[in-house]
C-alpha cells in the first residue's frame, strides 16, 4: 500500500490549525481512500506542506516495512513476517518476539501454515481448534494461542488488506481459571531446609532461590539482579533490569527493562534475606556491577537458573499445597500470599510485587488463600468492637446470662 499524494488545509477560519490529508489506493475494492492528520505546530501554509511532505514520507516508509498478505502468500509466511516486523518496529521486545514463534511453531504451523493467508476461512479456524482440544492443551494454552493469529488477521482486515475477517462467527476459546499456588509451613520449612543443606554462600544458587522466596521477585529479575542494585544502608532492594529469554531465533537472552513501570521498583528487604546477601558478598567481594548470580559480569541464564532450581526440586522432592513440584513462579506466587496472611495492604504487596495495577494484585491474590479470609474477619470485628459500644454491651449480658446459668 503506497500513499500517492498529500494535501492540506486550513480548517474553517484563520488561527485554525492545518490538517494533513494523504490519498492510498485501497488494496481490496480498488478504491482511493484518504488518511487524515492534524498539523497543530505549523505556522503557515508553506510550514505546513513542509511538515505534510514529511508525513508522507514517514508514511511510505513504514509501509515498506509491513507484512504482505497477498493472495499468493501462506500463513506461514505471513504470520513470521507480521512477527519480524513487530520486532523491527519495537512494538515487541526479543523475548515477545522468541515466545511467539515458539508458540506458533508448535500449534499454528502444522495445522495452518501451509494454507494461502486470504483464503482461511472460520470452518478452517474452528477445525484448527477442534485439533488443538484434541491435543490436550490447557484451556490458557489454546486462548492465548487463538487470541495471537486472531491479533495478525485483525492487523490485514483492519489495513485493508483482507475482504472479510475469518474470525467473525467464530467463538473464542475460554481462558482458564489460573489456580494460585501456595506452600504450607512445613513445606516452606523444607524448602529453606534443603536450601542450607544443598548450598554455600559462594553458589549463586544459594541465593537465588531466596531472592524468589523472600522478595517474590521474577526469574528474569533474579538473574538480571546486580550487586549495586542492593543497599545494606537502606535495606532496600531495586529492581531496574531483568535477562530476557530469546530461544531458537538467533538473538539470544538479554538484559532488558523489567516487564512493565510498575516492575522498576524499590523495596524493603527482609533481615532473612539481607544476611544471606551479605554472607554472600562477604566471600566474594564483587564489584558494584556484577550480577548477584552468575559469573562476575556474566549473568545467568534463566534457562539455567530453570534447570538448576528444577533439580534442587527433585533431589529434595518438594511440592506445593497442591502436591504439584515447585517451580520458581511458585515461590513468587507463595511470597504474595504469605503477604496476605500477615495482613499486608494490597497497595504495599503491589509494590513489592512490581503488579501494574493494585487490582491485579487483588484479583489474583485476594482468595489464595483461606487464612486471608479469616485474617480479615478477626480484624474486621476487632474494628467494629473498638468503634462501637452497643455489640460489647449485648455481648458481656450474654456471657452473664451463660455465667448465671453455670451458678444454678
Amino acid at each position: 500500500m503506497k500513499y500517492t499524494a498529500v494535501s492540506v488545509r486550513q480548517l474553517d477560519r484563520k488561527g485554525k490549525p492545518w490538517q494533513a490529508r494523504a490519498k492510498y489506493k485501497d488494496v481490496q475494492s480498488g478504491k482511493w481512500k484518504e488518511l487524515s492528520k492534524m498539523l497543530p505546530e505549523a505556522k503557515g501554509k508553506k510550514d505546513a506542506q513542509r511538515i505534510a511532505k514529511e508525513w508522507l514520507d514517514t508514511l511510505n516508509a513504514q509501509a515498506d516495512l509491513m507484512p504482505n498478505a497477498g493472495k499468493t502468500h501462506t500463513v506461514d509466511e505471513t504470520y513470521k513476517d507480521y512477527l519480524k516486523h513487530q520486532l523491527d518496529t519495537g512494538e515487541i521486545e526479543k523475548s515477545t518476539y522468541s515466545n511467539s514463534l515458539y508458540s506458533y511453531n508448535k500449534y499454528i504451523k502444522p495445522y495452518l501454515g501451509d494454507y494461502i493467508f486470504a483464503t482461511v476461512d472460520k470452518t478452517v479456524i474452528n477445525s484448527w481448534l477442534t485439533k488443538l482440544y484434541h491435543l490436550g492443551l490447557s484451556q490458557n494454552t489454546i486462548h492465548t494461542t487463538y487470541a495471537r493469529l486472531k491479533k495478525v488477521y485483525n492487523y490485514f482486515y483492519n489495513n485493508g488488506e483482507l475482504l472479510k475477517d475469518p474470525f467473525k462467527g467464530v467463538k473464542m476459546p475460554k481462558k482458564g481459571e489460573t489456580k494460585v499456588t501456595h506452600l504450607t509451613n512445613e513445606q516452606m520449612d523444607n524448602v529453606l531446609e534443603a536450601v542450607y543443606a544443598d548450598y554455600e554462600p559462594q553458589n549463586p544458587m544459594y541465593v537465588g532461590i531466596l531472592l524468589a522466596f523472600y522478595a517474590g521477585l521474577r526469574r528474569g529479575e533474579i538473574c538480571g539482579l546486580r550487586w549495586n542494585d542492593i543497599d545494606f544502608y537502606k535495606h532496600t532492594i531495586t529492581v531496574r533490569s531483568a535477562v530476557g529469554v530469546s530461544e531458537g531465533d538467533g538473538l539470544g537472552d538479554y538484559t532488558k527493562n523489567p516487564k512493565n513501570k510498575s516492575s522498576n521498583r524499590t523495596f524493603p528487604m527482609l533481615p532473612q534475606l539481607e544476611q544471606v546477601l551479605k554472607e554472600r558478598k562477604a566471600l566474594i567481594a564483587p564489584l558494584d556491577s556484577w550480577f548477584v548470580i552468575g559469573e562476575q559480569e556474566q549473568f545467568m541464564r534463566p534457562q539455567q537458573y530453570n534447570r538448576l532450581f528444577s533439580e534442587f526440586v527433585e533431589r529434595h522432592n518438594l511440592v506445593d499445597a497442591y502436591g504439584k513440584k515447585i517451580v520458581p513462579h511458585g515461590l513468587r506466587h507463595n511470597f504474595a500470599t504469605v503477604g496476605i496472611r500477615a495482613g499486608m495492604d494490597i497497595a504495599s504487596l503491589a509494590l513489592m510485587m512490581g503488579h501494574a495495577s493494585r487490582a491485579m494484585t487483588l484479583d489474583t491474590y485476594g482468595d489464595a488463600n483461606a487464612d486471608a479470609l479469616n485474617l480479615a474477619s478477626v480484624k474486621l470485628k476487632d474494628t467494629f468492637k473498638e468503634n462501637t459500644s452497643y455489640w460489647e454491651d449485648e455481648q458481656e449480658q450474654e456471657d452473664n446470662k451463660e455465667h448465671e446459668s453455670r451458678r444454678l
